[in-house]
C-alpha cells in the first residue's frame, strides 16, 4: 500500500476517532447545560408564581383571622339578641369590609345559624342579616363541615346559592375559648383572582394549585376547579388523578409528603406525562394557606442548546482537510465558544447573575451565544425582581412588627429599638436626650361612657397631636394601652418643658365626636432630661416617677423628674 494511501487512511482514522470523541464531549456538555438550565428555569418560574400568588392572598387571610378574633364579633356571636352587641359587632365587620380588597364581609354564627353579609357597594348596610343556615340544606354544608374540621381558617372556592355569589371564600373560625361559635371572613372575586394567578399564561407552561388531597383549588380551566370542596366527600372531588397517570400521581403524592416533612427545601421537581407529552413538574409548598403550586413546563421549552446534532456530520464532510487545520477550526469555531458559554453557565449556576456571557462564534454558534446572553439577562432580571419582591415583603413584615396598627405610631418594640439606638448615639457622640411619657387621664371612663370605639378615637387623636409637634428626628410610640412615649434627641431641658406643655394643651383642646356625642379628655405628662447616657430602664423609671407626680398633682399637667424628686 502506498504511503499516501496509508497517510490518508491514518488521517482519516485519526479524524474519525477525534470526531467521535468530540461528538461525545459535545453531547455530554450540551446535555449538562440543558439539564442545569432546565432545573434553574423551573425553580425560578415556580418561585415567581409562588410569590405572585402568595402575597395578596396571605394578606386577606391574616385580615380575616384578625377580624374573627375581634372581641366585638365574639361577643355578638354569643349574645346576638343583645342590640348593643349586634350593633358593635356589625360596626366592627363594616370597618374590616373597607380594608378587605374585595370590600365584602360575611359572618355566620353557630348558636343562631344567622348569616350576615355586605358587598362592596354597601348594598346591605342596615340589612346585613341575609338568611339562616340549615343542616337540611345541602348548600349550607360548607358551614357545618368547616366547624367540624376545626381548622383555624380555610379557603373555599364556591357559589353561595342564597346570594348568587361565586368567590374565593376565606373562612376564619370565631372562637370563644376553645369553643367554635361561628365563622367570619371575606370573598375574593374569582375571575380577578384567576387572572392574577393561573391565567397569566405562557406557551408550554401550565399552573395548578392543589391541597394535600390533590384537589384542584385553582386552574386556568374553570371546569377543573374543585368548587365547594369543604362540603364534598373525597370521592366527589376533582383531583390531579384526572390529569396524570397513576404512576405520576404516586410520585406527586410522595413529593408532597417530602415537602410536608420539611427537608429544608420548599420546592421539588419531577418528570411527568401530561396531555400526551413529557413535562417537568415543579412543586412549591405554600404552608401559610395549606396549598401547593404546581408548574408544568413542556420538555420542548427546556432545551437551551438545540439543533446542533449536525456538527459531527459536518465535520465528517471535511475529512480531506489537513488534520491540524481541521483541529484548529474545530477548536476555534465550536469547542472554544461552547466552553465560553459553559464557563458563563457555571458562573450563573454558582450564583453570579452579573456575569456577561461573551458573544462568540459566527453563524449558529453566534446565534446561540446571543440567545444565551438574552437568556442570562432574562434570568438576571427575574432574579432581581424576585429579590426585590422578597425585600419588599421583608420590609413590610418588619414594619408590621414595629408599627401600632391603631395609631400608626411605633409600637412598644419599635420605640424601644429607637431608644436603644439613641442611647448608643448619645454614648458615641454626646449630646442630650429628652423623654416624655403621656398617660390619658380617666381613659377607662371614656370607654365605659362612650364605648371602646370612642376610646380608639381618643388614642388616634392623641397620636396625631404628638406627630404634629414632633421634629423630623423625634420618635413617638404607643408605650402601652393609653400611654405614649416620645424621644426628643438634642432637646434642651427648657425646650422639653415647652414641647410637653404644647402637647398637653393641644390634647386638652381636642373635641372629638362619636355617634353624635362630643367628648374631650386630658393627659398627664412625665418628663426626664439627660446630658449623659444612663441605663434605659433607669431612665424609663424616672420618667414614670415624674408621670406619677403629675397624676398626684391633679392630672392634666406636666412634671419634670428632678424638680420634685430627690
Amino acid at each position: 500500500m502506498k504511503l499516501e494511501r496509508k497517510f490518508l487512511l491514518l488521517v482519516t482514522g485519526i479524524f474519525v476517532f477525534s470526531s467521535l470523541i468530540g461528538w461525545l464531549v459535545f453531547k455530554n456538555m450540551t446535555s449538562e447545560i440543558n439539564r442545569d438550565w432546565s432545573r434553574q428555569f423551573v425553580e425560578r418560574q415556580i418561585l415567581f408564581d409562588k410569590y405572585r400568588t402568595f402575597s395578596p392572598l396571605i394578606k386577606e387571610v391574616a385580615l380575616a383571622r384578625k377580624m374573627a378574633a375581634e372581641p366585638a364579633l365574639v361577643h355578638m356571636a354569643l349574645h346576638e339578641d343583645d342590640p348593643e352587641a349586634r350593633r358593635n359587632g356589625l360596626a366592627e365587620m363594616e370597618r374590616y369590609r373597607i380594608r378587605f380588597s374585595d370590600h365584602t364581609f360575611f359572618a355566620a354564627f353557630a348558636l343562631s345559624g344567622h348569616y350576615y353579609f355586605n358587598n362592596a357597594a354597601g348594598q346591605f348596610s342596615g340589612d346585613e342579616l341575609r338568611y339562616t343556615l340549615s343542616q337540611d340544606n345541602p348548600g349550607d354544608g360548607w358551614f357545618f363541615a368547616t366547624i367540624a374540621q376545626g381548622k383555624d381558617f380555610q379557603i373555599n372556592i364556591a357559589q353561595d346559592r342564597h346570594l348568587g355569589e361565586t368567590k374565593v371564600w376565606i373562612n376564619a373560625l370565631i372562637r370563644s375559648g376553645r369553643e367554635v361559635v361561628g365563622i367570619a371572613g371575606t370573598g375574593v372575586d374569582l375571575s380577578e383572582f384567576l387572572a392574577e394567578t393561573v391565567n397569566l399564561t405562557q406557551p408550554g407552561i401550565h399552573n395548578f394549585f392543589i391541597d394535600d388531597d390533590l384537589s384542584i383549588k385553582l386552574s386556568s380551566d374553570p371546569k377543573l376547579i374543585d368548587y365547594a370542596s369543604i362540603a364534598k366527600k373525597s370521592t366527589q372531588r376533582i383531583t390531579m388523578d384526572a390529569l396524570l397517570n397513576p404512576e405520576d400521581v404516586k410520585k406527586l403524592r410522595q413529593t408532597l409528603t417530602q415537602l410536608r416533612a420539611g427537608s429544608g427545601n420548599d420546592i421539588a421537581n419531577i418528570w411527568v406525562e401530561f396531555q400526551g407529552r413529557v413535562f417537568l413538574l415543579g412543586v412549591a409548598r405554600l404552608p401559610e394557606i395549606g396549598w401547593y403550586d404546581l408548574t408544568l413546563v413542556d420538555q420542548k421549552n427546556l432545551g437551551l442548546i438545540k439543533g446542533f446534532s449536525y456538527v459531527p456530520y459536518a465535520l465528517g464532510a471535511l475529512f480531506l482537510m489537513v488534520l491540524l487545520i481541521l483541529g484548529f477550526a474545530l477548536h476555534q469555531w465550536i469547542l472554544q465558544p461552547i466552553m465560553s458559554l459553559k464557563k458563563a453557565s457555571d458562573a450563573i449556576q454558582a450564583g453570579n447573575f452579573e456575569v456577561a456571557p461573551p458573544l462568540v462564534g459566527e453563524g449558529e454558534v453566534g446565534d446561540l451565544s446571543r440567545s444565551f446572553r438574552h437568556m442570562v439577562a432574562f434570568v438576571r432580571n427575574s432574579h432581581r425582581e424576585l429579590e426585590e419582591r422578597v425585600r419588599e415583603r421583608t420590609e413590610a413584615l418588619h414594619r408590621l412588627t414595629e408599627i401600632d396598627v391603631l395609631t400608626g405610631l411605633l409600637n412598644r418594640r419599635g420605640i424601644m429599638d429607637r431608644f436603644d439606638n439613641e442611647l448608643a448615639r448619645l454614648t458615641r457622640n454626646g449630646g442630650s436626650l429628652g423623654l416624655l411619657l403621656l398617660d390619658l387621664d380617666h381613659f377607662k371612663d371614656i370607654n365605659d361612657t362612650f364605648g371602646h370605639a370612642a376610646g380608639d378615637l381618643a388614642l388616634i387623636g392623641t397620636a396625631r397631636v404628638i406627630e404634629s409637634h414632633n421634629r423630623p428626628y423625634d420618635y413617638a410610640g404607643r408605650y402601652g394601652g393609653e400611654e405614649f412615649l416620645v424621644l426628643l434627641p438634642g432637646c434642651s431641658r427648657d425646650d422639653l418643658r415647652v414641647i410637653a406643655e404644647r402637647i398637653r394643651g393641644a390634647i386638652e383642646a381636642l373635641a372629638l365626636e362619636y355617634e353624635n356625642r362630643r367628648f374631650s379628655f386630658t393627659t398627664s405628662v412625665g418628663m426626664y432630661h439627660v446630658d449623659q447616657p444612663e441605663g434605659r430602664d433607669a431612665m424609663l423609671g424616672k420618667t414614670d416617677k415624674a408621670l406619677y407626680l403629675a397624676k398626684v398633682a391633679g392630672r392634666n399637667c406636666i412634671r419634670m423628674y428632678g424638680d420634685d424628686t430627690a
